[in-house]
């Protein structure tokens, strides 16, 4: 036999040997799923992996120009065979939902990136000549960012790995599936296409707002509609990396928005005390303690979706309104940004232009709330506990602005603090943020406006320590109280940022 006919042959044993790879290692992890999920289908199969191994051996052997008959036939029985097993590894494959696998990985914490590699591999030696599986795809998806991301201890976030790593993995997969190239424009129009989402995706300030966009929906279609364009090289590096960014903001946001719906479903669980239930009530009050249950469960398995968490949201809003003691509603609302408008009182700007803007967004969240309600209640909702507003500086803003008689240097000082802490934990992240890069990052503005709002924080804890004086002198000890517990507050988040600045 030519030349040209022992390469063709060794490509196909090359060929074979990978399929039989892959699908031994996705035999392998079906048996570890099993372990942990119950309603995975046992593994059987019309042949076994061993004969396939066995006969797999024997063409090695005879990969010579003397041989290739023998080898050529070996292989068609080694095909034979391992035809049915794929065929049985797909059967299985198909009731493993995206879900269920996502679920095995965020339990099972320790696992070979080699594993994943021959898992995705499965995958690409397996795809039906009519195009993919749209949940096949998904888990290819997931599996192929698992196996390219790492996470940076110092900036809070995953990142690719190593790029020659990922350039290697690319090229892999790629030659795997054995399809035709894609032309360059066309690579292009789609990772514009990718970044161009992104972009969208990273605008979002909150998770209701990505759910009510369908962002993440729009971007699952997207790749959905690549086929085997997903795995071209950069297609492929490009959606692994905005993957990651979409990741990391989307954890930012559910960061932030986990507090906020633990403190509305609190409220509402306090609310339910004070108000007498009726039936339809009770009902409904029943229906969301489980939703709740399932919110708390989900958040120890770290599996809530967006979708379920916007659902919870949702049943907040509609419960407060029917719990609200009638006291409390009786008369109409004026908001207090009306209130301010209508007074002649002059409040001074706030005294340093360094906190400025964290204070008007202080004042203008506490405009939308209910003067009514008590303070603690004012705390809990989700945009001023989102910025860390207490009872006492509720009070401080209502004293303020009432019209009424106050200290207004001292309640004014109290929203100045208040704004402070908002700063320093603002810039608290932004320096974690860059503390990986070089040395030269310490030249950055961000650096020299911390550290005058460290010189602010210093002053600020001296000005609490005369505001608790003074508070003790009159003989006011609750007051006292909830100004040391501000200024202990202020003491954590400047002492973080006094820490970051002075790093060695």
């Amino acid at each position: 036999m030519s030349a040209q006919d022992l390469n063709r042959v060794h490509r196909r044993y090359i060929a074979v040997s990978n399929t039989f790879k892959s699908s031994w290692t996705f035999h392998q992890f079906i048996q570890g799923l099993r372990k942990v999920f119950a309603e995975v289908p046992t593994s059987q199969y019309p042949a076994d992996f061993q004969s396939v191994y066995g006969e797999l051996k024997r063409v090695s052997e005879n990969l010579s120009e003397t041989s290739l008959g023998e080898a050529t036939e070996q292989l068609d029985r080694v095909e034979e065979q391992l035809m049915p097993l794929v065929r049985g590894l797909l059967e299985i494959d198909e009731q493993v939902s995206p879900g269920l696998l996502r679920q095995f990985f965020q339990r099972v914490k320790n696992f070979d990136d080699n594993i994943l590699t021959q898992l995705v591999k499965f995958y690409l030696h397996t795809r039906s000549r009519n195009g993919w599986h749209l949940d096949r795809l998904d888990k290819a998806d997931f599996l192929s960012t698992k196996v390219a991301e790492e996470y940076n201890d110092s900036r809070g976030a995953f990142v690719l790995c190593d790029r020659t790593q990922l350039r290697e993995l690319a090229q892999g997969f790629w030659a795997a599936l054995a399809v035709a190239p894609v032309a360059d424009a066309e690579v292009d129009g789609v990772c514009l296409e990718i970044t161009t989402l992104a972009g969208e995706i990273l605008s979002i300030d909150s998770i209701d707002e990505l759910h009510q966009h369908s962002l993440i929906q729009r971007y699952r279609e997207l790749k959905h509609s690549l086929g085997d364009a997903f795995f071209q090289p950069r297609v492929w590096t490009t959606v692994l990396e905005t993957n990651l960014v979409m990741k990391n903001h989307i954890q930012q946001l559910y960061r932030r928005d986990e507090q906020r719906i633990i403190a509305e479903y609190q409220q509402v669980f306090e609310l339910e005390r004070d108000v007498p239930v009726d039936v339809e009530l009770g009902a409904e009050l029943s229906e969301f303690r489980e939703a709740v249950e399932r919110f708390e469960s989900q958040l120890q398995g770290e599996n809530v979706r967006l979708g379920e968490l916007a659902e919870l949201r949702e049943k907040v809003r509609d419960l407060m309104p029917k719990l609200q003691p009638s006291g409390e509603s009786t008369g109409p609302f004026v908001p207090p940004s009306e209130v301010r408008e209508q007074t002649t009182l002059v409040v001074e700007q706030s005294e340093d232009d360094h906190v400025e803007e964290n204070y008007q967004a202080i004042v203008s969240a506490l405009d939308d709330t209910n003067p009514t309600l008590d303070p603690k209640k004012i705390a809990l909702q989700p945009e001023i506990f989102a910025l860390g507003i207490g009872p006492r500086e509720v009070v401080a803003y209502r004293r303020i602005y009432s019209g009424g008689d106050c200290d207004r240097a001292a309640e004014q000082f109290v929203l100045q603090a208040a704004a402070l802490r908002s700063l320093i934990e603002q810039e608290v992240e932004e320096i974690k943020g860059i503390l990986d890069d070089t040395a030269a990052t310490r030249d950055a503005p961000i650096f020299g406006q911390a550290s005058q709002t460290a010189q602010l924080g210093d002053l600020f804890l001296r000005r609490f320590e005369h505001r608790i004086e003074q508070a003790v002198l009159v003989g006011d000890g609750a007051d006292a109280q909830a100004l040391q517990v501000l200024k202990m507050r202020l003491m954590r988040g400047f002492s973080g940022l006094w820490l970051l600045l002075h790093r060695i």
